[in-house]
């Protein structure tokens, strides 16, 4: 019988038993040609219930990174017992992970490693700072980015808003607001996107290359026109510094349009990232001119979020329960209060035990109260 499997993100997630030995590996060495084939995704190794694991199944691992390799594809190992994840370890080719939430939030987000250090070589010396960027797909090399010091501004969560936002830890009367500078722009092509890493970063000490696939370079280049038309409709979305700062309300809003646009193109529809177009659509809430347009971008997150709800495998622990509190906070705003309850429950039964959920529940909780 084959490991049981899932995708999560990204990845072909595949449950390891108490052990993977040398008999695992004979009876699973098929197994995995077919799958090698079969999918083009990464592939994950959930080891949370491994005690052990021995050469043979290290010399299975390299061999099959290495044929994932040709295809620009990786693997990554998650959970274990220390011993396990001391012996994969030592291969530094290996992506392993202590936990699921840390695996999971790499392939969501930046990397919090890399993130802080794009920050220390960043330009500036407070606590919000510019990056200089080329675009991946027009090569244009003077996009603006920006970040800010994640050790300063905590996330918290505020009655007029329904994600979280940035707050510097104490009052700052040269804090910004970073949901106006999260998404970063082509003033030349329009692509846009919350990720930093999928542009080429240019540091005085050298470049990162952009980790945009080259899958998603060929589907978001043949929507260039569409986005372009899109962006054009706004008024001063032309000049060169639109997008710089400091940003009006129409760019910040337009940038969201952008970044939601760019993730409805770059993936197939069943695998489209439905949890960033609801933020979006948040914060197009938030930057919208008009009252209708607050009600359709509304109107759109909910969409998503039932579409999340549906498809729950295709999303992270911590995004998931994200999405219960966004869903939550939606339906008591339109007194749907049955429904609430509904998700309440499921969210509390799900997640409870979960360390990194606990917050989202006291959200949850505080919402329902109120």
């Amino acid at each position: 019988m084959s490991l049981p499997k899932q995708v999560r993100g990204h990845y072909v997630c595949y449950e390891a038993g108490a052990e993977f030995t040398s008999a695992q590996v004979i009876k699973e060495k098929l197994f995995f040609a077919d799958e090698i084939k079969d999918s083009k995704l990464d592939m994950a190794f959930d080891f949370r219930q491994t005690a052990k694991i021995d050469g043979a199944a290290l010399q299975f691992f390299k061999n099959l990174h290495e044929q994932l390799q040709k295809d620009s594809r990786k693997i990554a190992f998650l959970g274990g017992s220390d011993e396990v994840r001391e012996q994969l370890s030592k291969n530094p080719t290996f992506l392993v992970y202590d936990s699921i939430i840390d695996f999971e939030r790499d392939f969501h987000e930046i990397n919090p490693d890399l993130a802080r250090t794009f920050f220390r070589l960043s330009e500036g010396k407070g606590h919000f700072r510019s990056l200089k960027m080329i675009c991946p797909l027009c090569s244009y090399e003077n996009v603006s980015g920006f970040m800010i010091d994640e050790s300063y501004y905590r996330q918290a969560w505020s009655d007029s808003e329904i994600v979280p936002i940035f707050e510097p830890a104490e009052p700052d009367p040269n804090s910004v607001d970073f949901s106006c500078y999260q998404v970063a722009v082509c003033p030349k092509c329009f692509y846009a996107s919350t990720r930093l890493d999928w542009f080429t970063i240019v540091f005085p000490e050298g470049r990162f290359e952009s980790h945009l696939t080259q899958e998603n370079r060929a589907r978001l280049s043949n929507t260039a026109a569409l986005r372009r038309n899109l962006a054009m409709s706004y008024s001063g979305a032309g000049e060169e510094s639109f997008f710089r700062m400091p940003r009006e309300k129409s760019s910040a809003y337009l940038s969201w349009l952008l970044n939601e646009f760019n993730l409805k193109h770059m993936s197939e529809q069943q695998t489209t990232d439905g949890f960033d177009i609801v933020v979006s659509n948040f914060m197009m809430c938030k930057f919208a001119l008009k009252d209708i347009d607050i009600d359709d971008h509304m109107y759109t997150a909910l969409a998503w979020l039932y579409g999340i709800m549906d498809n729950k495998n295709n999303y992270s622990t911590v995004r998931l329960a994200k999405a219960y509190v966004y869903l939550i906070s939606v339906l008591l705003s339109q007194d749907k209060i049955q429904d609430a309850r509904k998700f309440y429950r499921e969210l509390e039964k799900s997640y409870s035990d979960i360390e990194d959920c606990k917050y989202l529940i006291s959200r949850a909780q505080h919402l329902m109260l109120n």
